[in-house]
């Protein structure tokens, strides 16, 4: 029994290892430099995940467009599950949109990876898109949804409690 779980321990890090290598040459329409948003009125900036599946487009988008704020960054992953016609409309989405436009915050992983919800390529995905993020913007809370999630506080309702409570929260994780 003692093998067999070594056997299985081993076999998972090295996948996850594996995952992250993948995950490591895989490329997004990110900005050169890193990217700023300085208010006194929001204090704290946010970066989301919003992970998605094979038919999510339009749950992806409300979600998108609930969270929206000028002020946090946002990062868009259809899993390789996705038909590309799915994963083209959701970026010509955010192009035409004219508040994403402008503002810049909004990015789709163009080259998805694969994701099995039950196993480590979601924590590989998670960490990638972590790792995208701090090279391309600088943020505070990093958030984790799925096109499933919708709030149910808004955004300045969120900025405000997290400026002032001084705790880390780990969300989605």
């Amino acid at each position: 029994m003692k093998t067999l779980i070594i056997i299985v321990t081993l076999a998972s890090t090295l996948l996850l290892l594996l995952s992250l290598l993948y995950l490591s040459t895989q490329s997004t329409a990110f900005p050169p430099t890193i990217k700023t948003f300085n208010s006194p009125k929001y204090p704290v900036t946010f970066a989301y995940l919003i992970s998605a599946s094979a038919g999510d487009a339009r749950k992806l988008k409300r979600t998108l467009r609930a969270l929206y704020h000028p002020a946090n960054y946002y990062l868009l992953h259809l899993d390789a599950g996705a038909p590309q016609a799915e994963r083209e409309e959701v970026s010509r989405y955010v192009a035409e949109d004219p508040v994403y436009g402008e503002v810049g915050n909004v990015w789709v992983v163009q080259k998805s990876n694969l994701v099995t919800y039950r196993g480590p390529t979601m924590l590989a995905t998670t960490l990638h898109a972590m790792a995208m993020l701090l090279r391309s913007c600088k943020w505070d809370w990093f958030i984790n949804l799925s096109a499933s999630d919708y709030p149910l506080v808004t955004q300045d309702g969120i900025v405000s409690d997290s400026g002032s409570c001084g705790v880390v929260f780990l969300v989605g994780l």
